[in-house]
């Protein structure tokens, strides 16, 4: 990306201003070596945009602590399948920002405004990007999900519920494998 700062779309949703704190542990995420953020955003028929249903950051260390929960099998098989596809956009020509300034899924091409639901992932140092945020539609989440076994679908389901403290009214909103600790 031309510039490295971190965009307006990826601020915290309900102040519109950077995101602070981590999720989890509520660290300053100014005091970090670096951090993620994450929104999850829904195409409801009639809406021109999509709704954001939630968006988080995590330090590093409670990313690295959520996708720890996952088994040994389970994270092997998502960086081999996430490398392939990176490795499949890197042989095509086209960048991660390319596709992210298309508003398309990094990893499949296709247009966020054709997938039902869709996330943005994006790697933090204080203000800054430390690369071009990623899209991942619901199609590619879904197989990702499949990667998964059910003991780790499982722990993640436990990890979010013990460490993101989202209101009952969301929670009934999220389906399984709406974030993952990619």
């Amino acid at each position: 990306m031309d510039n490295n700062k971190i965009p307006l779309n990826l601020f915290a949703e309900d102040t519109k201003q950077p995101h602070e704190h981590c999720k989890i542990c509520g660290v300053n995420l100014r005091d970090v070596d670096s951090y993620g953020i994450q929104k999850v955003y829904k195409n409801y028929p009639h809406q021109k945009e999509a709704q954001v249903l939630f968006d988080f950051a995590l330090c590093m260390p409670c990313m690295e602590s959520a996708r720890a929960e996952l088994s040994k099998e389970s994270r092997q098989r998502i960086d081999l399948f996430m490398r392939e596809k990176m490795m499949d956009l890197a042989l095509s020509g086209i960048s991660p920002s390319e596709r992210y300034q298309q508003q398309q899924c990094t990893l499949s091409g296709q247009d966020l405004n054709q997938a039902n639901d869709y996330q943005v992932i994006a790697i933090c140092q204080g203000e800054n990007l430390v690369e071009s945020p990623i899209y991942i539609s619901d199609m590619i989440l879904d197989e990702i999900q499949e990667l998964l076994s059910a003991k780790s679908r499982d722990e993640l389901d436990r990890f979010t519920e013990n460490n993101l403290d989202w209101p009952p009214e969301l929670k009934a909103l999220i389906k399984q494998g709406d974030w993952l600790p990619i």
